[in-house]
């Protein structure tokens, strides 16, 4: 399996195993770390969001068109979320953690996700009808996960949606 350039994937049954568990550790996640590029330069910018994770894999996002990170995506659709639910924790390198990678593009249907989004966020009730916020989904291309020293890999896009049903 491969632990190096993100062009290079794990295979096999191993692979399969760590799409398993990265798929449960997207399951449960409430907040992640949205990474977008600055347009003027394309430096990396990260910023704290919460997260809806649809049941093929993909995130929803909720994000106010005020919100840099919101104008990075219109530039460029390109974007990664990290969750990694343990970062507090004093053995946090050796804790599972996962990284999605993809494009963000707008759902247009605000009704489709708004109540399962308020139901995982039941603050955004306040806020949910608010004009100047969107809903966004990320359309997971590939993941690099973790799961703890030396247990780690590229996973395809297929492999990781298919392993949503375990």
């Amino acid at each position: 399996m491969s632990m190096g350039r993100p062009g290079m994937m794990g295979h096999g049954r191993r692979t399969s195993a760590l799409a398993v568990d990265a798929r449960a550790l997207v399951r449960a996640a409430r907040r992640g770390v949205l990474c977008t590029l600055i347009p003027e330069d394309g430096i990396p910018y990260g910023s704290l969001v919460e997260l809806l994770p649809l049941p093929d894999g993909d995130i929803v996002l909720f994000m106010s068109l005020l919100a840099e990170h919101q104008h990075f995506l219109a530039a460029d659709p390109r974007a990664s979320i990290l969750i990694a639910p343990h970062l507090n924790d004093e053995q946090a390198m050796a804790k599972p953690r996962v990284t999605l990678v993809g494009r963000v593009e707008v759902i247009e249907d605000r009704a489709s996700v708004a109540a399962a989004y308020v139901e995982r966020h039941p603050t955004a009730a306040g806020y949910i009808n608010f004009p100047d916020f969107q809903f966004y989904r990320l359309r997971v291309a590939r993941a690099r996960y973790i799961a703890g020293f030396g247990q780690m890999g590229w996973i395809k896009g297929e492999v990781y949606r298919e392993a949503g049903g375990a």
